[in-house]
């Protein structure tokens, strides 16, 4: 998806994925598991880590474990198509959660190869 150029593409980039398909998007078959009414609190790199806040509606997928993982896939491969981030920490309301539901793990930063 084309984004307008501006000062902070990261940022951009995840609050397109948040926003759901477009109705384009959608006719081609895409689909977003990221569970509605999630807001993108805050986005910041460190080093080659970006640290994505989310709101507390991220925590709730209805799909279960398989659900988690493919709203996770979404946000890193979002986020990592940036040269500079290798990884990322998801944080809920600004705070490292463990897990996401009870089995699928977020406490520490997460690299795409986890998820193949």
């Amino acid at each position: 998806r084309s984004l307008p150029v501006s000062d902070s593409p990261m940022t951009d980039a995840i609050t397109a994925l948040l926003a759901g398909p477009t109705a384009e998007e959608t006719r081609k078959g895409y689909t977003s598991l990221i569970p509605k009414g999630t807001r993108l609190l805050s986005a910041l790199r460190r080093g080659s880590t970006a640290y994505l806040s989310f709101s507390e509606d991220f925590q709730f997928n209805t799909y279960g474990a398989p659900g988690y993982i493919a709203q996770l896939q979404q946000v890193l491969w979002t986020a990592t198509e940036f040269p500079e981030v290798e990884d990322v920490q998801i944080l809920i309301e600004g705070r490292i959660v463990n897990y996401l539901g009870a089995e699928v793990p977020i406490g520490a930063p997460l690299k795409r190869s986890a998820f193949n």
